[in-house]
């Protein structure tokens, strides 16, 4: 089968030219062989020309079987990860760092919106938020429905998939009713808004994964902002009952003073440590 990367290109004409090279070269090789005497130079250069045929045709398919694979996701709840790879792109989510890396993405997928290094080297690293929009393509208006209908689709499987109960069947059922889905990821660019980064569009199935991702990772970062929102929630409150707590020990001190009672310092001195232990407190 390797034969074939002699052949391989992307557009008809390309192999079309590949195949005449290479025949020529063989022919080159061969008159090289059977002349006297024998060309090395010639001989040489066909064989140049026959292996960098080969070099080719075998990266352009790599590259091929590479933006034609079925898009998957490895989720590890664990470590706060999840890894995209096929279909033409290749990402990583970070919980930690709240970021997306895009490792690899096809030439042809890349946006014309996106930032100019981006479009250069079609890597980069890119910090929260961003998001995923997905719909029918060349749907019009009813895109919204359908990007409506995805993201309640998604974020309810994000749910199940972080209580441990997942219902990708149906889900898979429900994609691939509708055929053909594009899938727009954006980054919010902090001075210029929403920036598209990529398209890909393929069969409903192909590109789940990527929906996936990002609901999921999504669900994380909402997880993640609840529980510190809780926390500064029990931290207000803790502060608004020491607060309490001293104003009151400063009334009772204080109505004690006025009444003038001078047993005071020698019936309660705990209750005097505490107003002025509390009150530095506050100070500082």
């Amino acid at each position: 089968m390797w034969l074939f990367a002699l052949f391989q290109a992307e557009t008809l004409f390309g192999r079309i030219f590949k195949m005449g090279v290479c025949g020529a070269a063989v022919v080159a090789v061969y008159a090289g062989l059977a002349s006297t005497p024998q060309s090395s130079v010639q001989i040489a250069l066909s064989l140049a020309v026959i292996a960098a045929l080969w070099v080719h045709g075998y990266r352009e398919s790599r590259r091929l079987s590479y933006a034609s694979a079925q898009c998957d996701a490895e989720i590890r709840e664990d470590e706060g990860r999840i890894r995209v790879a096929g279909g033409g792109v290749d990402l990583a989510f970070h919980l930690r760092s709240r970021t997306l890396t895009v490792n690899k993405v096809a030439k042809r997928i890349v946006s014309t919106e996106a930032p100019g290094e981006f479009q250069r080297l079609r890597s980069g690293r890119f910090e929260w938020p961003f998001r995923v929009v997905a719909g029918e393509p060349e749907s019009g208006g009813a895109s919204v429905g359908a990007v409506s209908a995805a993201s309640e689709r998604w974020v309810g499987e994000a749910q199940a998939s972080a209580s441990g109960t997942g219902a990708n069947t149906a889900a898979g059922a429900t994609a691939a009713a509708h055929g053909e889905r594009k899938v727009d990821v954006y980054w919010m660019h902090p001075g210029q808004g929403d920036r598209r980064l990529f398209s890909v569009t393929g069969p409903a199935g192909k590109y789940e994964a990527v929906e996936r991702a990002f609901s999921i990772f999504a669900a994380w970062i909402d997880h993640e902002d609840e529980a510190r929102r809780a926390i500064e929630r029990r931290n207000k409150a803790e502060a608004w009952q020491r607060d309490w707590e001293a104003k009151r020990l400063a009334e009772e001190l204080e109505h004690s003073r006025r009444r003038g009672d001078g047993a005071f310092d020698e019936t309660d001195p705990h209750l005097r440590v505490a107003v002025t232990a509390t009150a530095s407190s506050r100070r500082w």
